[in-house]
């Protein structure tokens, strides 16, 4: 069995994208001065003059100039400290089924593989993969993303089909944007879904792990690190 799981909303509450800031500002104060950048960045965003993929560069501002060593030191802080103690119960124990089975387990996001790699290796993934995202020496001002481009909506299945998966038995996700995930698998688990998302998966099965958190607060308290 095969079965693919998406990480952000889905392995736990809110987006991994933004905890890492929240991380990375509330050890480094002074790189709160990345919202210089990132506020005339979103208002482009906003006016669809930037699309997606471009803004998820920018995002990543908030690291700019730090090192190779140092970015990696603080991924793998940030996943064993932040990451695993808020998994959420049930989707653990469906990947843990999975595992014991021997069944073939991937883990597919949209999140930079800077710290998305470490996730899936600390849970045991057979295969992981995020949105690949360039690491020199030093973090660059809008690290730059290979093609396909960002790891989201049919990327991804660009992506499984490198590994050899076309098709999957099960796919657990929170958010619309995997449905062409989910067009490959037999089964969908959706977790948390918005009424609009279940609507259109006939079939799916729902879980509601409680969130713990408010979507605006938390997205204003993390891009100001607090």
């Amino acid at each position: 069995m095969i079965a693919l799981f998406d990480m952000d909303g889905t392995l736990f509450a809110g987006d991994s994208q933004l905890r890492f800031a929240r991380w990375i500002l509330k050890r480094h104060g002074w790189r709160r001065l990345y919202l210089a950048w990132l506020i005339p960045m979103g208002i482009l965003r906003g006016l669809h003059i930037i699309n997606t993929e471009l803004m998820k560069r920018a995002f990543l501002a908030y690291a700019w100039g730090m090192s190779r060593e140092q970015l990696k030191a603080e991924c793998s802080e940030f996943v064993q400290q932040e990451i695993l103690r808020i998994l959420y119960p049930p989707v653990l124990e469906r990947l843990r089924s999975h595992q014991a089975a021997g069944d073939t387990t991937v883990l597919c996001s949209a999140s930079p593989d800077w710290w998305t790699q470490l996730v899936g290796k600390a849970l045991g993934f057979t295969h992981t993969i995020g949105t690949p995202t360039a690491l020199a020496d030093r973090v660059e001002l809008m690290p730059s993303i290979p093609a396909p481009g960002n790891n989201k909506g049919a990327n991804k299945l660009i992506r499984l089909a490198e590994i050899g998966i076309t098709a999957a038995d099960i796919g657990y996700t929170d958010s619309a944007a995997d449905l062409p995930m989910l067009s490959i698998c037999h089964k969908a688990v959706l977790v948390n879904p918005k009424d609009s998302f279940a609507a259109k998966v006939a079939g799916a099965e729902i879980l509601s792990p409680p969130k713990g958190i408010h979507p605006l607060s938390f997205t204003l308290r993390c891009l100001a690190g607090f």
